[in-house]
């Protein structure tokens, strides 16, 4: 099949006009825009101020402490969350193998990147702080 590259370079020309044909019409709207607004002024109609009128200038949801808690509990319930529920009870059979729980096979897992062995095991288990301890 034969490519016709004119054609092609004419869709392209085509497709940055109509681009500019938006960029224009934007342009024209926020004329349109400024020029209501000052009409609305010289009729002696109050414009408010702010965007932000109606706002309750509360905090933002992203900084708040109460959405960050929530996005960690959402995000850890995910992470631990098996696959299906096969796989998860094939990797809570290994965990009870190695004597590990299975949120501490998971944590490995994620961590690692890779399934824990009987070292890596014992390791966890070592690490466990003891029953009498006090931090």
């Amino acid at each position: 099949m034969a490519v016709n590259f004119a054609l092609s370079a004419a869709r392209a020309h085509a497709r940055s006009n109509r681009r500019e044909a938006r960029v224009e019409l934007k342009q024209a709207a926020a004329g349109w825009k400024e020029r209501r607004e000052n009409d609305l002024r010289e009729m002696g109609v109050v414009i408010p101020l702010s965007k932000w009128l109606g706002h309750n200038n509360g905090p933002d949801i992203l900084e708040s402490q109460l959405f960050k808690e929530w996005r960690w509990t959402r995000a850890r319930t995910e992470a631990f969350a098996p696959p299906d529920g096969e796989t998860g009870a094939r990797w809570a059979r290994k965990a009870e193998e190695l004597g590990l729980s299975y949120a501490e096979y998971r944590l490995e897992l994620l961590e690692r990147g890779r399934h824990p062995t009987h070292e890596d095991a014992k390791r966890i288990r070592d690490a466990r702080p003891s029953p009498g301890a006090t931090w």
